[in-house]
């Protein structure tokens, strides 16, 4: 399953992402959201750990 210290990576990407997501509907523009998607969606899929 998932490795332990690699639940902070999956919490930050969320974040991340969530984040994103929420500035769509304020500035009804998706860059922030592609940007924040390029930086969390790799973060939420590697082997090792990111976030120290």
């Amino acid at each position: 399953m998932w490795k332990r210290e690699l639940i902070k990576n999956k919490i930050y990407s969320v974040a991340l992402i969530v984040v994103g997501g929420l500035s769509v509907p304020i500035e009804w523009d998706a860059t922030a959201f592609i940007f924040t998607l390029m930086a969390g969606i790799p973060l939420f899929f590697s082997k090792e750990n990111w976030i120290v």
